[in-house]
């Protein structure tokens, strides 16, 4: 029988941001699988009046999804930019689930967390980051939940995080590597390379590398504008940040004189992949800065510039091994070796053959990695671990 999955968020939704979108994918992908999913959310205030149908309908046009899930909101205390109601939803969300009897709870946040185990129901918790080493407190929240009786187990978005959990002690039968995915879904009907620019309003006659997502300044978006001044022959379109992230780079790029980088902003989540088909390369910051602050665990960006049939050129780090590989889907260059990312861009918008290669290459690498498919290893996680606590199926 299918599993009954509470999935506690107290994020806002929809939203840009992209915690959000890995949510309401997994979610829908679980429902995909026959899991009957209540999706435990916080309702914003302008949302007081507006029906559960029509929030769901906004939620599943704003990330591409069906909307195999329904959305189960608390409405104690309605969601702001105060956030006071993070502290009122993790309270609220595991006592309604345990009046509900979810066979799975699931969340990323700490306090359901904690609070759900200390209520014994058996809750999941999930996390991309490699916890020991960025946030030991959070670290120690996450252990003393695991002792509960209840306690299901961690999936973590990488073998990277879950051999650093392991390695701090933890169970490693608790802990399952199920990275994230991308959604075929996403890329219907977005034209290829030509027709994408011509729908961005994006010149087409110099080469174009592409970096996607939050550009503040842990995420080293510094190391793209400084590949923008290594190859000034080459346009750079940076798609993503806040206003005053925007206003922050080009404030750098004008102090460099830089006339190749364009900032676009904030962009709808199903636009992103018309940004992806329009580039020549797609690019994660070659540094190790985001890693080592804890604030980035292999890219959910990954997994789409795979699919958008594009060469990526990445740093050479342990979070993305075994996904992006050297001169197989992708350029791997030292962190935080200027010369050597510039070196090998230039070599990427030059060589077109090797740019067919890896995009190539790198879409049929990314078949292995769909929301579906995640989905699929989830519900098996689930089910084993509920099977070693002695949990019966429905």
């Amino acid at each position: 029988m299918s599993l009954r999955i509470g999935y506690i968020t107290d994020e806002r939704f929809p939203s840009v941001h992209t915690d959000c979108q890995q949510m309401v994918k997994t979610a829908d992908a679980l429902g995909g699988q026959g899991c009957a999913v209540d999706f435990i959310q916080p309702r914003l205030a302008r949302h007081l009046l507006m029906t559960r149908k029509k929030r769901k309908t906004d939620i599943c046009r704003a990330f591409n999804v069906e909307g195999r899930f329904e959305v189960s909101d608390i409405l104690l205390w309605p969601a702001s930019d105060l956030r006071i109601e993070k502290l009122v939803h993790g309270l609220a969300a595991p006592l309604a689930a345990l009046l509900r009897g979810y066979d799975v709870v699931y969340t990323r946040n700490l306090l359901p967390l904690r609070l759900g185990a200390a209520l014994g129901l058996p809750v999941l918790f999930e996390t991309y980051r490699a916890l020991p080493r960025s946030d030991p407190r959070a670290w120690r929240t996450v252990e003393k939940a695991a002792r509960a009786p209840g306690f299901l187990g961690i999936c973590t978005h990488s073998g990277y995080s879950r051999g650093i959990m392991i390695e701090a002690g933890a169970d490693p039968e608790s802990v399952a590597a199920i990275p994230n995915g991308y959604d075929p879904r996403d890329f219907e009907g977005v034209p290829d390379k030509d027709g994408a620019r011509r729908e961005l309003k994006l010149s087409g006659d110099r080469p174009m590398a592409v970096y996607t997502g939050h550009i503040r300044p842990d995420k080293g978006i510094a190391s793209v504008v400084d590949l923008a001044e290594d190859l000034p022959d080459v346009s750079f379109v940076i798609a993503g940040g806040s206003p005053s992230d925007v206003a922050r780079v080009e404030s750098d790029v004008r102090t460099r004189g830089l006339l190749n980088v364009r900032l676009v902003g904030q962009v709808p989540v199903v636009r992103v992949p018309f940004y992806l088909r329009a580039a020549d390369v797609l690019l994660l910051p070659p540094t190790s800065g985001a890693l080592a602050a804890g604030r980035t665990v292999l890219p959910m960006k990954t997994f789409t510039y795979l699919a958008a049939g594009r060469p990526v050129l990445a740093p050479d780090l342990p979070d993305t091994a075994g996904i992006l590989t050297h001169e197989g889907n992708s350029l791997r260059v030292p962190p935080d070796d200027r010369k050597a990312a510039a070196l090998a861009l230039s070599r990427l918008v030059l060589d077109k053959g090797l740019r067919e290669r890896l995009g190539t290459r790198g879409a049929l690498d990314a078949e292995l990695y769909t929301w579906n498919g995640r989905a699929k290893r989830l519900v098996e996680f689930m089910e084993r671990r509920r099977t070693a606590a002695g949990r019966k199926g429905r």
